[in-house]
């Protein structure tokens, strides 16, 4: 029996959130291809563009999905598409930290630590710049504060919370506003051997201040919260901003020195068209 493909091509930053509309229509996978990670074969998309390809078990779905986002059908040769997305992963490492994929065996780099992960139906695997960009300066920030706490807003697979635990931080507390999302952080917290206190509820309900805060979500929803995000920063404190492209800066920057924020001398980082903003509170 063949698999049913739907393919469609969207802005960069609506990848996320159009990739979760074909989970919504009954993907059993879907495929971002953005240009940035491991080369996988089909379709490259131009600057700024996504290519996604959902993997749909009977026609019928498919078709719905491919009716309800403008996508392409086609039948494809049976696999077991569960498996086969799993090829284009391999171990990463950024800074002081080494993402494995649970079903892959390497040893970490000397003085590394080691994140195992399953992304599963999360979103973050640390290959995709906006996510290397917040371990890079997660990385180094945690090695000039040993200790620090962690707030990490939208966390998907967890990776970062997990990072953030390997490197010493303490406390670590990770949202996400979805309850999959939050039960996958579970399942690979648990799997690294870490205690991270994994919540859905939004961040107004989520006590206390945090030496720093990671959000690494689209541009658009960074501006949305600036205000919660920035409440939760304490005084000396430092946010880390990813999901931006390089055109969004000025007005993500913008909503978070709003927030009586300023930017971190140096701090910002960028990595092809993505960037990382980096702002702190002042003490």
């Amino acid at each position: 029996m063949p698999t049913w493909s739907v393919t469609l091509e969207t802005a960069a930053e609506e990848a996320e959130e159009r990739s979760l509309a074909l989970w919504d229509l009954g993907a059993a996978g879907v495929e971002v291809r953005d240009g940035e990670g491991t080369p996988m074969p089909g379709e490259a998309p131009p600057p700024g563009r996504a290519v996604l390809v959902g993997w749909f078990a009977g026609r019928e779905e498919a078709e719905e999905a491919a009716a309800m986002t403008g996508g392409r059908l086609a039948a494809v040769a049976d696999q077991d598409w569960g498996e086969a997305w799993k090829k284009g992963l391999a171990p990463l490492s950024v800074g002081r930290v080494h993402v494995r994929p649970s079903w892959i065996d390497a040893a970490p780099p000397a003085g590394a630590v080691e994140v195992i992960l399953d992304p599963g139906m999360a979103f973050g695997t640390g290959t995709h710049p906006t996510t290397s960009l917040c371990l890079a300066g997660l990385s180094d920030l945690l090695a000039v504060r040993p200790g620090a706490s962690v707030l990490d807003v939208g966390t998907g697979s967890g990776l970062l919370a997990i990072a953030a635990a390997k490197l010493g931080a303490q406390p670590v507390v990770a949202s996400d506003n979805d309850p999959i999302a939050v039960e996958v952080a579970r399942e690979n917290a648990a799997r690294n051997g870490v205690t991270i206190r994994l919540t859905v509820d939004p961040l107004e309900r989520i006590t206390g201040a945090f030496d720093l805060v990671l959000a690494n979500i689209l541009a658009n929803t960074l501006v949305e919260l600036a205000r919660q995000i920035a409440a939760k920063l304490a005084p000396g404190g430092v946010v880390l901003l990813s999901g931006i492209l390089g055109p969004q800066e000025d007005e993500v920057r913008a909503a978070y020195v709003a927030r009586q924020l300023r930017p971190v001398p140096g701090g910002d980082r960028r990595q092809g068209e993505w960037s990382l903003l980096a702002l702190e509170r002042p003490r």
